[in-house]
């Protein structure tokens, strides 16, 4: 072998050394926090490395990452707060069909690190503003003001004020947000070692790299639905991946699949297809684990797509479209909903070749075409055609017509892009019965809606579904080859 076969060759081998990863989910935390942090964080689906879970690997969209606990790391909560639950000692939530309930000690502290000297003196030149990208501590924090040698800031909590709490350091009151990913508080030391969980909780693991192991010295757990626990095994089980329109119809679809399947989503607001790229692994959950696995799964990502590029908005769909064929399950693209007719008119695309945003006609125009480009290179793909149905029935005439977003200040009695209330029922419905039309049960009917003479009677609706048709409105959400009509 010569001098440069042997170069070669030993470049090829050093990623076979230890010579680290360059993993794409392993960033500085938030980014754009500024000042910044310097915090140096993760985070994925826990998965099992050791028997006793002192170790483990975290899945995301790098595929598994290993997670080295170091001596002395602290174990936390990354939960909501529900309001007030601070000033009463207690943060509650369900998972699922789960309750979960920890107590809250008397006295809580924040800490909030910085990066470096620098960032500590942009802060001091800014006037000590308020800051983000805190954490709450349950054990005592003494306090201490940022120094170029020391720098963190820390004190005890005094109350939540909006965004952020209100410290006290010393004779002073400082205001730190303790807000992680989704807008959820992390609560550091409020769980330990022995609560870490494989496939039912997502780390947030904050720390150092060495090589290819994340070596943790904070980990904040997020819990996740535990469906071998609440599924019913003599059914089938399906994901739905949307941002709040989902969230709008998420009574309806489960009402319409209420014994026929096992019905999940992520628990965030899927948000941009962006989002979708970064999570999706996490979202799938341990699909390849008995019983885990998805027999449907249905996506949509549009409206916070509206500024997006062609190219950009193509590109992650089919970086989505790749996990989710991995689990063999059936997939139904779902078209972006409408913007109605009381946001700006019709716009062209900006000079960069991004879409108009949220203007009419934005999903009509760009977001539902190319999206449609890319579900015709996957013809094993459905499409269950949202859009086309609210723009074709008259039950949404008004809704179209007049809901809209100006300003803050101006109330919209019609409401705005979200389809709330009866708005949401129909697409529910839809949905619903593509998802068991593509597992061929095409005979199998939607279970009852529900719905009562009060919620139909005409007299009794908000201005979006004034005049309701009560008998028109009743046959579009039970007559299924009506629904299938927006279902090609």
């Amino acid at each position: 072998m010569n001098t440069m076969a042997r170069l070669v060759f030993c470049l090829l081998l050093l990623p076979l050394f230890g010579e680290a990863q360059p993993f794409s989910t392993v960033v500085e935390e938030r980014s754009y926090a500024d000042p910044p942090t310097g915090d140096l964080v993760s985070n994925g689906v826990i998965t099992p490395l050791d028997q006793e879970m002192k170790n483990f690997y975290i899945r995301n969209a790098d595929g598994a990452i290993e997670v080295k606990l170091a001596a002395g790391v602290g174990i936390g909560l990354q939960s909501r707060v529900q309001r007030g639950g601070f000033e009463m000692g207690k943060v509650e939530f369900m998972v699922g069909k789960k309750h979960f309930s920890y107590d809250l000690p008397k006295d809580l502290y924040v800490k909030r690190t910085f990066k470096d000297a620098a960032a500590v003196q942009t802060w001091i030149d800014r006037g000590r503003k308020p800051i983000l990208d805190g954490k709450l501590y349950v054990e005592p924090v003494a306090d201490h003001l940022p120094s170029a040698e020391e720098p963190w800031i820390s004190g005890k909590f005094i109350n939540e004020n909006g965004r952020f709490m209100e410290v006290k350091i010393g004779d002073e009151v400082f205001q730190i947000g303790t807000q992680g990913y989704d807008g959820m508080h992390r609560i550091m030391g409020l769980l330990s070692q022995k609560d870490i969980t494989p496939f039912v909780q997502q780390a947030f693991v904050h720390g150092r790299m060495e090589g290819n192991v994340f070596v943790a010295s904070e980990v904040a757990l997020r819990m996740l639905e535990d469906s071998k626990t609440q599924d019913d095994p003599k059914l089938g089980r399906y994901l739905f991946i949307g941002d709040s329109i989902s969230g709008n119809y998420d009574k309806a679809l489960r009402t319409a699949l209420k014994g026929k399947l096992n019905v999940y989503h992520p628990p965030t607001n899927c948000g941009p297809v962006g989002k979708g790229v970064a999570n999706i692994v996490q979202w799938l959950g341990a699909y390849d684990q008995p019983g885990l696995g998805w027999d449907v799964i249905s996506f949509n990502f549009g409206h916070w797509d509206s500024k997006n590029t062609k190219e950009q908005y193509q590109s992650d769909l089919e970086k989505v479209i790749i996990e989710l064929k991995k689990t063999k399950a059936k997939l139904i693209f779902v078209t972006t909903t409408p913007i109605p007719g009381g946001y700006p008119g019709p716009a062209e695309m900006g000079e960069d070749g991004r879409a108009s945003g949220r203007v009419q006609k934005t999903m009509e125009k760009y977001m539902n075409p190319w999206a449609l480009e890319v579900m015709a290179r996957h013809p094993g793909i459905s499409i269950c055609d949202q859009h086309s149905l609210i723009k074709s029935e008259k039950f949404y005439a008004t809704w179209m017509g007049n809901a809209g977003f100006i300003d803050k200040a101006i109330r919209n009695d019609y409401g705005d892009l979200h389809i709330g209330g009866l708005l949401a029922k129909p697409v529910g419905r839809q949905l619903a019965r593509c998802v068991l039309d593509v597992l061929g049960r095409t005979d199998d009917a939607l279970s009852p809606h529900g719905l009562t003479e009060n919620d139909l009677n005409p007299e009794r609706q908000r201005a979006a579904t004034k005049g309701l048709d009560a008998a028109d409105f009743a046959d579009l959400l039970t007559n299924d080859e009506r629904l299938r009509e927006y279902n090609p």
